[in-house]
């Protein structure tokens, strides 16, 4: 749930407050590593140009940088949120650009209306009021054509199989269950219980074929691949840094998967899911 229509607006709402609740000391966001050129490439070619082109041209201060990475957010002002939007752009981390690019624009108290994205509504304000400097990105999308074109090959493979039938079932019954939810302002709340986990990991995946070809196969193999790695990127920060608590925000279809892989990685690691008590 990346975005949200204008209607429900608010969606976000009751996530913040739970997650505030939980108070984390770091927060894991659904964007790409700065040193992974392959997925950056893949997903985010603009952004990755953009920030190529302007650290050809510009020199950054590192010292400055530095000193105000160690500063707490209510001891910047809206320079320094600039400062630091324009150094972490050239550096090729976009998870902390659109951060402090929020920051410079809204300061620490946010902004008033929602803004209907998950960054603006919910990972954002939560940083903030943790008072957390830096997000950490985890996510990877190194096989991104290749899961494209498999889930392509996939659709046509499975056309007229009783799959596709199956595939938009699945679907149906998602869109329908979201109507109560987004009425009351808990579709967030919504798409995170275990039902609709289960059933975008099965979409994602194409775990729902009941026929599998060489196609559906490939799908499974490169979502369940992208996910260990985002797993790995998890691992790699938690073990480098002594944190009690963090929060991961990924999208719906990564939740089931990512918890199953990070077993996998880090066993000795308590994984909790919103709905696990």
């Amino acid at each position: 749930m990346h975005e949200v229509p204008s209607i429900v607006s608010h969606s976000y709402r009751p996530l913040l407050k739970y997650a505030k609740k939980y108070k984390p000391e770091a927060i894991f966001v659904e964007d790409i590593r700065p040193d992974d050129t392959l997925s950056l490439k893949n997903y985010t070619p603009r952004f990755l140009k953009l920030a190529d082109s302007i650290s050809h041209v510009n020199t950054l201060d590192e010292q400055r940088f530095h000193d105000l990475r160690t500063k707490q957010l209510t001891e910047m002002d809206s320079n320094d949120f600039a400062f630091l939007a324009d150094a972490y752009l050239q550096n090729r981390d976009r998870a902390n650009y659109t951060y402090y690019d929020y920051l410079k624009t809204y300061g620490v108290t946010g902004s008033k209306k929602p803004l209907r994205k998950e960054n603006g509504d919910l990972i954002f304000p939560l940083a903030i009021s943790m008072g957390i400097t830096e997000l950490l990105p985890i996510d990877d999308h190194q096989v991104e054509p290749e899961y494209q074109k498999a889930w392509r090959n996939a659709m046509k493979a499975n056309s007229g199989t009783g799959d596709d039938l199956i595939l938009a079932k699945l679907i149906k019954k998602d869109s329908r269950s979201r109507v109560w939810p987004s009425l009351w302002g808990r579709l967030g709340k919504h798409t995170n219980k275990p039902a609709t986990l289960q059933r975008f990991y099965l979409i994602n995946s194409c775990r729902y074929v009941t026929k599998p070809n060489e196609y559906s196969q490939a799908v499974q193999r490169l979502w369940d691949e992208r996910n260990y790695r985002i797993a790995e990127n998890i691992a790699e920060q938690i073990k480098a840094h002594p944190y009690h608590k963090s929060i991961l925000v990924i999208g719906a279809g990564h939740v089931i998967s990512v918890k199953n892989m990070l077993k996998q990685v880090c066993p000795e690691l308590q994984v909790k899911l919103m709905y696990e008590e």
